[in-house]
């Protein structure tokens, strides 16, 4: 694993998976069918976050385990891209009144567990989990932080997807409500993150399943987590909708699959960082294009839910390439 490869799927992944979460956020089949939406983009969709941990998991962590110095600047990179997103979104999060009413503590639960906004989440949660994860790999054996990972995610779990199958008179009931009150939701760094952090460097450390196995595996938990995710909408248990009992095996085979994929790069030629800018910048394009069609009178941007999604993609990979291009191109300048 230490070997410099080039994994071609897990690059084209890291893009798909950025305009899965702009999916999430705009909803592009509600035009369509609400029940096609919600497949795509509550239970599909819910592959992209996940993957992005494993992918800290496999090429990170392994390194950060073995030299604090790696640990310590990749942490400090995610610091100040956090940073600087909660100051760029900072205005956006004022004039939509998320910081109302939320006094100091309120602030400071936003800004270590929940984001100060709506997508931010991801960062803290990053952070979180991967000090927890340098904790564990280092203090327990592996099946002991396999078990505790798994425990912690179960825990998520059933305050998420799950979190409707107990009465609201029930002591599990009370106690969720009660974690409520430290944080918005379970899908964080505590509960959330470590199990993929965790799955990431497993398929690092250890040996791979098959390709073979691992396609055959994709298909049989796709179907499991479309009738999870399905019978628990149909039932209406989930409180959210981003924690599922089968994205845990789904995520090890589907990840492992991409790492054995082959042929060639087609996101070679594009910035390393483009995927990263996407996720973080898309919510302002969001912005952008209702504005736009609210000025324009061209109402399709925002009334047909597929014509939205695609203005807010193309609108957020155009500007983050090209600002991309244009910061490499000043460094390369700045360096000769």
């Amino acid at each position: 694993m230490s070997k410099r490869h080039i994994y071609p799927c897990i690059n084209h992944f890291k893009l798909w998976a950025a305009l899965l979460v702009i999916a999430i956020h705009t909803s592009p089949l509600t035009s369509i069918s609400v029940e096609a939406d919600f497949i795509l983009t509550r239970i599909i969709a819910r592959t992209a976050v996940p993957f992005f941990f494993m992918v800290t998991g496999y090429f990170i962590l392994p390194r950060a385990l073995k030299d604090n110095k790696i640990a310590f600047t990749y942490l400090k990179r995610i610091g100040i891209i956090y940073l600087v997103s909660m100051i760029l979104f900072l205005p956006v999060g004022i004039y939509a009144g998320h910081f109302k009413g939320a006094g100091p503590v309120g602030i400071l639960k936003m800004i270590f567990l929940d984001g100060t906004f709506y997508h931010l989440w991801y960062l803290p949660a990053l952070l979180l989990g991967f000090v927890l994860m340098l904790f564990f790999l280092r203090t327990l054996p592996m099946p002991a932080v396999a078990i505790l990972t798994g425990i912690l995610y179960l825990v998520g779990l059933f305050g998420d997807s799950y979190y409707g199958l107990f009465s609201e008179a029930s002591l599990v009931h009370t106690c969720y409500d009660g974690l409520f009150h430290v944080f918005e939701y379970t899908r964080n760094g505590l509960f959330y993150t470590p199990v993929f952090l965790f799955l990431g460097w497993l398929l690092s450390s250890k040996e791979r399943p098959s390709d073979v196995f691992s396609l055959v595996a994709v298909g049989i938990f796709s179907g499991l987590i479309l009738a999870e995710g399905i019978t628990l909408r149909i039932f209406d248990i989930q409180r959210h909708d981003s924690m599922y009992l089968f994205l845990l095996p789904l995520m090890y085979v589907f990840f492992s699959a991409l790492l054995d994929g082959d042929g060639p790069d087609f996101t070679s030629r594009l910035p390393k960082d483009l995927p990263l800018f996407i996720y973080l910048l898309h919510p302002l394009f969001i912005l952008v294009v209702r504005a736009g069609a609210k000025i324009t009178g061209l109402q399709i941007f925002v009334d047909n839910s597929l014509v939205h999604y695609m203005a807010v993609s193309v609108s957020t990979f155009l500007f983050c390439w090209a600002a991309l291009f244009a910061l490499e191109r000043i460094r390369a300048r700045f360096k000769s």
